[in-house]
């Protein structure tokens, strides 16, 4: 069975994506993430991932982005406003 999941641009590669989290510099230093676990249908990644990964970004636009790839890859930042680009990729493991 085909499952869908969000992947990031990351050093030249596609990754799968487990996280996007962000530092709020106003609530001393809390983090706040947004996980993904893999849909199994195009409209489940739209209304699980995609939306909300849009309202993240656009709110915390002018902070620094921490992507957290799936595997055993270390978690990769952003500067304000330059996470991304992210896409919907297919894969049989859920």
């Amino acid at each position: 069975m085909d499952y869908i999941r969000l992947e990031a641009w990351v050093g030249g590669e596609w990754l799968a994506v487990e996280a996007v989290s962000v530092t709020d510099g106003e609530s001393e230093g809390e983090s706040l993430s947004l996980s993904f676990a893999p849909q199994r249908t195009e409209s489940g990644y739209r209304t699980l991932i995609w939306e909300p990964l849009e309202c993240f970004l656009r709110e915390y636009r002018d902070e620094p982005i921490v992507l957290v790839p799936a595997g055993n890859r270390l978690p990769v930042m952003f500067g304000p406003g330059a996470a991304g680009p992210f896409r919907l990729g297919r894969t049989s493991e859920g």
